[in-house]
């Protein structure tokens, strides 16, 4: 029998295997056990449980035994004969390999039992069955060998083996090391795997808690304090096995807390910095499962577990991944049952649930939680299902609704199906443009030429219906070409009125208003290279589109807008203003600039993109580095800081690292007193300078003037210092 007919059994009865303990898993029928005697603590008998515990993991293992026997029996032996002729391993030697795997599984599993302070019967508890048992049944051992590969089958067994052994707080640290950030098929998987670890670690702590009930009970507290927290702070010595899981507990974001209604005292998983490690490590679609892990049970006995807006919260998150992540068969239907359920109390109430004042009024919490639900614009199930009945209720004084009241428990769920089928956002919206790419390789005079006509068309009304079927590219190269003409009115118009609304300081902003502020911009066009718009990455808020247009040059991206009447319009009020207007007051050279000149240097060396940093960093900004590198000696980062484009005389690196103070103008912090900085008009070689003007302490340095101009210049990654900044 070949390798590949081989792997294909071992897969067909390892997923035989994964059956079985599904159904029948001993620790299920305990935690169902141990739930009913709950409401009788004080009656249950330890010996009574631990015979019941022993029966039924016998009954258990021994039909898996047999079904897995059965399966090996059926799989093997019609092929004994051509597996006998490839047999090439010494069994001896192999027999000695199996019994090492087995005792190097006992030493991990001890491992884990030491850390977790549990004895062998509740450890057991945890580790559940596991395939190494697979290495001491002699007809699998048997069939293994007749295979030149044996070792490797036996220990990919033995690792996986371990891999089931291991504890939340390991799986975490192995996740660090090898992030899933970008797989989401792999975070979900992890997650699954996580979830059902912390489930078993509960059900164990959940019954020693339960075996030691009545010192529990007796350990007193003051009624103000909350005793859950108490015993896990508390050096009280309990009964030792209770004790070690106070201990160890936290190590695996485990915790005992008091019940919100019951007051009882339970397990439950919190969000620890083990916890949020997850976060940054596993895919972001992924954020709804992981909040399941501290969220839940989001409900009890028909009563919310958290406060309305909170729980409106929950249920966003849910939505966002069940909204993105693929449909599977593991944490899918759990997520997606909680968000119905949690949706319809919110929405209907319970008998438990009071929704609306005497007046008839809901009350004004619900109403915060459901616009909570239904804010934003693009199209979700959620606010499918709510914007129809907040505009109803709002009309009535919140106090009836059409829509709520035909409101059925299924509703959302359907909802979910025509957003996953990629209906919804037509239903709600209507259908949605066919948005085309456009890409133009700059410089394009055929592409001038129809901007140009384009603006002179649209300037002698500003008819918007005008710019119906222009592309978003067409449109920002018309405000760019009015800038290019000095024409703020024009930029004004071609600017969605959302972007104009408002500007810092609250005011509205008019048309005289623009014009008064507008100052002159560089020009997003005027470089060649790429400039491109994607149609698939545009996305709706209710009636309106959303987008940019990119350059392949470090003017980066610009938002643009398709508004209600299907016309593109630029997204931002703001253009790169001219470096010639850039300026800075008369400041304090030691106090307002040196003072910071550290924090500005530890930000420029502590990322990975200085030309990024610097780009948007002031000029006075980058002359305290300046000076703060060259008094430390940092000279190779003082180096990054030095204008090397168009006609600059720096020397090379090298060179200049050989003797820097050569370069570099002596310097002393009581040397200034003043500094100021204004960028000047544009060169005869395409430059754009600035110039810091220093006020000098003559007082302390009488040899120097009184004044001096410290040169700068503009490059499209931000400001730069002139080589011999002095001369």
């Amino acid at each position: 029998m070949g390798n590949d007919n081989f792997e294909k059994r071992m897969e067909f009865l390892k997923k035989s295997y994964e059956r079985v303990p599904s159904s029948f898993n001993p620790d299920e029928v305990f935690r169902k056990i141990d739930e009913e005697g709950k409401s009788h603590p004080h009656e249950q008998k330890k010996s009574i449980k631990n015979n019941m515990r022993q029966r039924i993991t016998v009954w258990a293992v021994s039909i898996a035994s047999v079904f897995i026997i059965g399966l090996i029996g059926v799989g093997y032996l019609a092929d004994q004969k051509e597996n006998s002729e490839e047999n090439n391993i010494d069994s001896a030697e192999l027999d000695e390999y199996i019994e090492e795997l087995k005792a190097k599984y006992e030493v991990e599993k001890e491992k884990r039992r030491e850390i977790l302070k549990l004895d062998e019967e509740h450890f057991e508890q945890y580790v559940e069955s596991s395939s190494v048992w697979l290495l001491s049944m002699e007809n699998y051992t048997d069939n293994i060998k007749q295979y030149e590969n044996a070792k490797e089958i036996l220990s990919n067994l033995y690792n996986q083996a371990v891999e089931d052994l291991k504890l939340p707080s390991e799986m975490v640290q192995d996740l660090k090391r090898s992030p899933l950030t970008e797989d989401e098929a792999g975070s979900i998987e992890f997650l699954t795997t996580y979830r059902e670890k912390v489930k078993r670690l509960i059900i164990v702590y959940e019954t020693i808690k339960q075996e030691n009930y009545e010192a529990i009970e007796k350990f007193e507290v003051s009624p103000t304090v909350d005793k859950a927290e108490i015993m896990m702070l508390t050096s009280k010595s309990f009964p030792e096995q209770l004790q070690n899981i106070i201990d160890t507990m936290k190590e695996q974001s485990i915790r005992m807390e008091s019940e919100k209604y019951t007051g009882e005292i339970g397990v439950r998983y919190y969000e620890s910095q083990l916890h949020r490690e997850l976060d940054s490590n596993l895919h972001t679609y992924t954020f709804g499962y992981r909040q399941m892990l501290i969220d839940a049970p989001y409900m009890h006995a028909g009563i919310l577990e958290h406060p309305l807006l909170q729980s409106s919260a929950m249920i966003q998150d849910m939505e966002y991944t069940l909204i993105n992540v693929e449909e599977d068969s593991t944490l899918y239907p759990i997520l997606k049952t909680y968000y119905i359920t949690l949706f319809n109390e919110m929405m209907k109430g319970s008998k438990s649930t009071k929704l609306f004042n005497a007046d008839g009024v809901l009350l004004p919490d619900y109403q915060e939680a459901w616009r909570n639900m239904a804010s934003g614009g693009q199209a979700t199930p959620m606010r499918y299902i709510l914007e129809p009945i907040i505009k109803e209720m709002e009309a009535s004084g919140w106090r009836e609704s059409a829509s709520w009241a035909s409101l059925n428990y299924e509703d959302l769920e359907e909802a979910l199906v025509l957003y996953r089928e990629g209906l919804l956002e037509e239903y709600m919206y209507g259908e949605r443009p066919d948005f085309q790419d456009v890409a133009i390789r700059l410089p394009d005079a055929s592409f001038e030429r129809e901007v140009q006509a384009l603006y002179e068309s649209f300037k002698k009304s500003y008819d918007k219906s005008l710019l119906k079927g222009i592309s978003p590219v067409h449109v920002l190269a018309m405000f760019d070409y009015a800038n290019e003409l000095d024409d703020p009115e024009t930029m004004y118009y071609l600017t969605n009125e959302n972007y104009l609304k408002y500007d810092e300081s609250g005011i509205e902003y008019t048309l005289e208003m623009y014009v008064e502020n507008w100052r002159k911009g560089l020009s997003y066009f005027h470089k060649p290279g790429e400039v491109r718009f994607n149609g698939q990455e545009v996305y709706r808020d209710h009636h309106k589109f959303y987008s940019s247009v990119k350059f392949s040059r470090s003017v980066g991206e610009v938002p643009m807008v398709f508004n209600e009447e299907g016309v593109w319009e630029v997204g931002t009020k703001n253009i790169r203003v001219l470096p010639s207007y850039h300026m800075s007051p008369e400041m304090d050279f030691k106090d307002e600039i040196m003072s910071m000149s550290a924090f500005y240097y530890e930000g420029m060396v502590s990322t990975d993109d200085i030309e990024g940093y610097l780009r948007w960093s002031q000029p006075l900004d980058i002359l305290a580095m300046y000076f703060y590198a060259g008094d430390k000696g940092f000279y190779e980062m003082q180096y990054e800081l030095f204008y090397q484009g168009e006609g600059s005389e720096v020397v090379d690196k090298e060179t200049y690292l050989e003797n820097p103070e050569k370069y570099s103008p002596p310097f002393d912090e009581q040397m200034y007193k003043k500094v100021s900085f204004q960028g000047l008009e544009q060169d005869d070689n395409g430059n754009w300078p600035g110039i810091a003007t220093l006020t000098v302490d003559t007082k302390i340095f009488p040899d120097l003037p009184s004044e001096r101009t410290f040169h700068m210049y503009w490059t499209e990654d931000g400001w730069r210092v002139k080589f011999n900044p002095f001369e």
